[in-house]
């Protein structure tokens, strides 16, 4: 950094800040949404971009809240911003301390890792193996129903399957998720005859995996292995023109899969048969690019503002200690935790409407009340910062998928504590095990 730059940045910074506390007396929403901004341009001046990605991130969705209109906009949803923003900033900086607490031999190399795959051929088996657990276990799960992406309404094709579904059918399920992830990282981050192949098998498992028609099911694949190419070392030699036009790459299939997301929602808002279904019609009738951009203000605000009508009603709602953040067993814990319905409290709080979402906060509000809510998120923030450090120089593509999940995971905490509520990584964690076992072993 130039002595020009620093002098800019010791300025700036303060002057930001000092900006958003004189906007917060007029507008409080908007003034911490800048101060996030603020702490995003930091992050990045530090080089933590994972940090400053989700900051950025939530700068959006309080945005999103402050600016754009929406049919479920309230006013619980703007007055919970700052509330929000402190249980954010507790997290961002936990992350940032968990970090430094990770004291790597290999600091003084700050260079991107080369990863080290596994041989063709073990790797090709792993995910053929993958593949077929993948399409057996869809067609046990699909079996005398339609896939919710072929149906003629998603949401209720969707609903049947959650009555049908169980712990070991979900979980085997998520074989689409790794098998997704793994094949768009070695088809992005190495060369080879075979690279038209982990191309198909991409496709492929991105299709298995979006035929329960959740937008999620295809990002929680594709992401991450967009993050973990992003952060892995280019080639020398000859393939270093040829890789180095990759981040383009990689940035296009980021952008078209979130356009495809967005355009997926509001055609699946559009066919829905609820209250807000019929409101968003009328206010966006078929036009798909204002269906779309409807979809895209709703994703971003409307779990901030079901997290403010749950903060409006937290002194009616008794602590549970630890029954939320369970969720992701399903019913075989209930007999010992007791029942906890997230979902069903806030679609009741969110009628008529029906949003389920309500960020990351909700989770530890319900169980520890809005103190415990602080120390639960800073201790999250902690485990976050210190398994994204101690991953972000391996050169095991285990180990840069297993921080990319992390760090998809806190971004998604927008929406929701994705980990405490599905088992998804229940799966991840094996067999990413497997495959670290499988590229040591070719080593």
């Amino acid at each position: 950094m130039t002595p020009a730059e620093r002098r800019l940045w010791s300025v700036g910074i303060p002057f930001a800040l000092g900006a958003a506390l004189l906007l917060a007396t007029l507008d409080a929403g908007t003034a911490v949404a800048l101060a996030l901004a603020v702490g995003t341009l930091l992050a990045a001046r530090l080089r933590m971009w994972a940090l400053a990605a989700c900051a950025a991130v939530w700068t959006a969705a309080l945005l999103a809240v402050r600016v754009l209109p929406g049919p479920y906009d309230s006013w619980a949803g703007r007055g919970v911003l700052p509330v929000l923003a402190g249980y954010v900033t507790v997290f961002l900086l936990a992350w940032a301390a968990g970090r430094r607490l990770i004291d790597r031999r290999d600091d003084g190399d700050r260079s991107r890792p080369a990863l080290s795959w596994p041989s063709e051929r073990r790797l090709l088996t792993y995910l053929s193996v993958l593949l077929g657990v993948a399409v057996v276990t869809a067609a046990i799960r699909f079996r005398g129903t339609v896939p919710p992406l072929l149906a003629d309404n998603p949401d209720a094709a969707r609903q049947v399957l959650r009555e049908q579904s169980n712990l070991v059918i979900g979980l085997l399920s998520e074989a689409w998720t790794l098998g997704m992830a793994v094949s768009l990282l070695r088809a992005l981050s190495a060369r080879g005859r075979a690279l038209p192949v982990y191309y198909a098998l991409t496709a492929v498992f991105t299709v298995g995996a979006a035929l329960g028609a959740s937008k999620n099911s295809v990002l929680v694949g594709i992401a991450p292995a967009l993050i973990a190419a992003l952060s892995v070392r280019r080639t020398r030699g000859r393939a270093a023109s040829f890789l180095a036009a990759r981040t383009p790459v990689v940035l296009l299939i980021g952008a078209v899969a979130l356009g495809a997301a967005v355009f997926l929602g509001g055609q699946r808002t559009m066919a829905g048969t609820g209250a807000f279904e019929t409101e968003f019609r009328a206010r966006y009738g078929s036009n798909a690019l204002t269906s779309s951009a409807g979809s895209l203000d709703l994703s971003l605000s409307s779990s901030t503002e079901t997290f403010g009508r749950v903060w409006s009603q937290r002194e009616h709602l008794e602590p549970r200690y630890g029954t939320y953040s369970l969720t992701f067993l399903g019913s075989r814990v209930e007999p010992i935790v007791g029942k906890a319905d997230l979902y069903g409290l806030t679609s009741q709080l969110s009628q008529p409407y029906l949003m389920n979402t309500a960020t990351f906060v909700a989770i530890p509000l319900l169980d520890y009340g809005p103190l415990g809510a602080v120390f639960f998120l800073a201790a999250l923030g902690l485990a976050v910062g210190a398994t994204e450090r101690w991953f972000e120089f391996s050169r095991a593509p285990a180990g840069q998928l297993a921080r990319a999940f992390v760090v998809y995971f806190a971004l998604f905490g927008v929406y929701e504590l994705y980990p405490l509520i599905y088992p998804t990584w229940l799966s991840l964690v094996p067999g990413l095990w497997v495959l670290h076992r499988l590229g040591r072993g070719a080593a």
